[in-house]
């Protein structure tokens, strides 16, 4: 039984946590909208985005070190943060990402884009820099604490093989569902991206090297 309330407390968590961030990015993506519904005026609403970023942030990460604390075979998060060979494998990350991102697009594409990636141009025009911002950095360090974090704390807690690389697509699989509910051809793409991802988490055991090959690869669609 205890086990089970531990699960459905990480479940919660999950569910709050994405929720919390869907409501975040609202405040990115839909400024004007906020902004009249609020009647609030721009200093406002900037300080309003900037608290409100920082308490979703803040109690994700809470949820996810509490879960470490309670359950972690794996050794996630542990000192000392940075090595060299961490950062390197962030980067292959990335390359990888890039290479098999591009050449998947390529044959499956054929010139067109994501319907999430048209809507997030669409998000793009009225949004300013603020959608830059979500985008970069405030996108990635969420998706990486509830997708990689928070998902393997809550459905792959035991530390053997198979859990790695079934975790791995699982939470791939996960990210690339949400990113296109509609089951189009390009779920393909992200379902490589998301799995990459938690490759570099399952490799490196910090979240902090998912997230920066998650910012460096979001980054490059504004290069």
């Amino acid at each position: 039984m205890k086990k089970f309330f531990h699960y459905l407390g990480n479940v919660a968590e999950i569910i709050i946590a994405f929720y919390l961030y869907g409501l975040l990015q609202n405040l990115y993506f839909l400024p004007v909208k906020v902004h009249e519904r609020f009647h609030l005026n721009w200093t406002a609403q900037i300080w309003l985005t900037a608290l409100i970023t920082v308490l979703v942030l803040w109690l994700s990460f809470k949820f996810y070190k509490q879960q470490l604390r309670e359950v972690n075979d794996w050794g996630f998060n542990q000192r000392p943060h940075w090595s060299l060979k961490r950062i390197l494998t962030a980067f292959f990350g990335l390359l990888l990402i890039v290479v098999l991102g591009g050449v998947m697009l390529q044959a499956l594409g054929q010139g067109k884009v994501s319907a999430n990636q048209e809507q997030l141009n669409s998000l793009a025009k009225q949004s300013g820099q603020l959608f830059k911002i979500m985008v970069v950095f405030i996108a990635p360090a969420c998706e990486e604490v509830i997708f990689r974090g928070m998902f393997f704390n809550t459905f792959f807690t035991k530390a053997t093989r198979l859990n790695k690389w079934a975790g791995i697509l699982a939470s791939g699989f996960v990210f690339a569902y949400l990113h296109d509910p509609h089951f189009t051809k390009f779920i393909l793409i992200y379902w490589v991206l998301g799995c990459v991802l938690a490759w570099v988490y399952m490799s490196t055991k910090d979240l902090r090297y998912s997230m920066l090959t998650h910012m460096c690869y979001n980054a490059l669609g504004f290069i």
